[in-house]
């Protein structure tokens, strides 16, 4: 994270936003694809911030509960941290929740913020990848959270 504070130090500053992470497990997992994972996902967050608010961006973690890893549909002897990345943003309808994981996939028109609409879908092979699970909720213009499910010890070959 502190990698991630320092490669959008200057789009946190002119944002004047507020970036803040607790209790974030260390998960065996390939740092650079964590990297980009959540990068990508507070890159978003700034992006999509409104312009008359000051964006607010937590992370913040604790175990999976069985209700967790079965919404999820991931292996019920595994033991997951569920990672939530929350922010105050423009938010979405929630109906697209799943339809912005899909590559090139955009809810606002290119001429109103800029990106491939690949940032998503790479957040899901990421954490599929690590035998996890991503989902989002949010409201339009209530702000957004980001669901990781990650393996307490990860499967993957990475």
């Amino acid at each position: 994270m502190a990698e991630i504070d320092t490669d959008l130090e200057l789009v946190l500053q002119q944002k004047n936003a507020l970036l803040s992470y607790e209790n974030l497990p260390v998960v065996n997992a390939n740092p650079i694809l964590m990297h980009q994972l959540f990068y990508n996902l507070i890159n978003n967050a700034l992006k999509f911030s409104r312009p008359d608010v000051r964006p607010l961006i937590q992370l913040g973690a604790s175990k999976a509960t069985e209700d967790d890893v079965k919404f999820s549909a991931l292996d019920p002897n595994q033991v997951f941290y569920k990672i939530a990345v929350t922010d105050n943003g423009i938010g979405f309808p929630q109906e697209q929740a799943q339809r912005i994981f899909g590559t090139f996939t955009r809810l606002h028109a290119k001429d109103k913020f800029e990106g491939t609409g690949l940032g998503l879908a790479l957040c899901k092979k990421i954490v599929e990848r690590h035998h996890g699970a991503i989902y989002a909720k949010s409201a339009e213009g209530q702000g957004a959270t980001f669901v990781i499910l990650l393996p307490a010890v990860s499967l993957a070959a990475v």
